[in-house]
């Protein structure tokens, strides 16, 4: 997985390629270029279901019974 950090200090973005079990064990990470403490940056996911085909309904009892607010 890569993780993205934004600095404290100096702004800088920067990303780090673990997997999972790495990232656990790896030290607070740390600016490369003026070595402030970095904080993890989450960028937004838009996540497309294929499932739905070309239509607009929703599959056969909605897409989630309703629990996301979708009224389906």
């Amino acid at each position: 997985m890569t993780y993205g950090f934004r600095c404290g200090s100096c702004g800088r973005e920067f990303e780090i390629t673990a997997t999972v079990a790495e990232y656990e064990t790896l030290p607070p990470p740390r600016c490369p270029g003026c070595g402030a403490p970095a904080r993890r940056v989450f960028t937004p996911v838009l996540v497309m279901s294929a499932a739905r085909g070309s239509g607009d309904a929703p599959p056969s009892g909605g897409c989630c019974g309703g629990a996301c607010g979708c009224r389906h």
